[in-house]
């Protein structure tokens, strides 16, 4: 599970920088440095949402192995 929080926040930190340089290239009227970036965090929202799907099943799996229920949102 160490590596699951240390790979999301290094995901994190990568998608608020990519948005904080689409924004000024942006502003700066830099359109090739603005669709890179749009790109990249295309790729790595996609990327965060495949990290939280292993780590739900992760979770999951680890709750039926102890024989502990998991808590449903209600």
């Amino acid at each position: 599970m160490t590596k699951y929080f240390i790979l999301n926040v290094v995901l994190n930190f990568a998608i608020a920088f990519l948005v904080y340089s689409a924004v000024v290239s942006f502003q700066s009227g830099n359109q090739l440095v603005l669709f890179a970036a749009v790109a990249l965090l295309v790729v790595l929202v996609y990327l965060k949402v495949v990290l939280l799907k292993i780590v739900k099943k992760n979770a999951k799996e680890k709750a039926s192995s102890t024989g502990s229920k998991p808590v449903k949102k209600k």
